[in-house]
């Protein structure tokens, strides 16, 4: 399912780590954590390469903010990602080409992510990036239940303050599975929402430096001969 869009995200992935130049760097790294929470969207209707845009017909979503993400970044625009997501699958919406289905959706992933951001010096508001890891999906739609799988993800982070900003990314999730190329198991996971950035920490100056220090243990030397 949705395999054409998987192959896609997966070529963009490998070209981007082919084609990055060493030269370009930024002179301080743009964040050391970033958390942000969004709305999540699920397409697992199985139509591997037509109605991708179906919102009333194969769109599962609940009206609250149900995905969480936390960001490590390392350095020279890669970082590490870890996101937990909720949702539930209505009985009225396509899955798997049939209706009448409906339980929770839970996934978690664990990714690398490269940021494309770094190349754009003059855009500083502009941060795309795509990253590739491994996750786990439990729907109760599904049989069996629990899922692992691969994913890669493309994505755009809008930033309208220095620390806060609006991402909006999909994610292909591929399953593992035996019948690697003929499996239902596969979907789609759309978001938007709110991230946050934690400035990296500065160096503290010391003022007492260790001239001060010596000067103050001769001065103290000092006093008690005259003692």
């Amino acid at each position: 399912m949705k395999q054409l869009s998987l192959i896609v995200f997966s070529l963009m992935f490998a070209m981007s780590l082919i084609a990055q130049p060493a030269s370009i760097q930024r002179k301080k790294n743009p964040y050391k954590w970033m958390i942000g929470i969004s709305w999540n969207v699920i397409d697992d209707d199985g139509n591997a390469y037509s109605n991708l845009l179906d919102i009333p017909g194969s769109w599962n979503y609940e009206y609250f903010p149900s995905r969480l993400s936390i960001d490590r970044y390392l350095r020279r625009g890669w970082s590490l990602e870890g996101s937990a997501a909720f949702n539930r699958y209505s009985s009225s919406k396509l899955i798997n080409d049939t209706t009448g289905r409906s339980g929770i959706f839970v996934c978690a992933d664990f990714q690398v992510k490269y940021s494309f951001g770094r190349f754009l010096r003059r855009v500083k508001w502009l941060d795309p990036y795509m990253s590739m890891g491994l996750g786990g999906t439990y729907r109760a739609t599904q049989d069996p239940n629990f899922t692992p799988l691969v994913t890669t993800t493309f994505g755009v982070n809008f930033w309208f303050a220095r620390k806060w900003g609006i991402q909006v990314q999909t994610a292909g999730k591929l399953a593992l599975s035996l019948d690697f190329f003929e499996t239902d198991a596969d979907y789609l996971q759309h978001s938007i929402g709110i991230i946050y950035r934690f400035d990296p920490k500065k160096k503290s100056s010391n003022r007492f430096t260790k001239s001060q220090h010596k000067w103050l243990n001769e001065k103290q030397r000092y006093n008690r001969r005259n003692t």
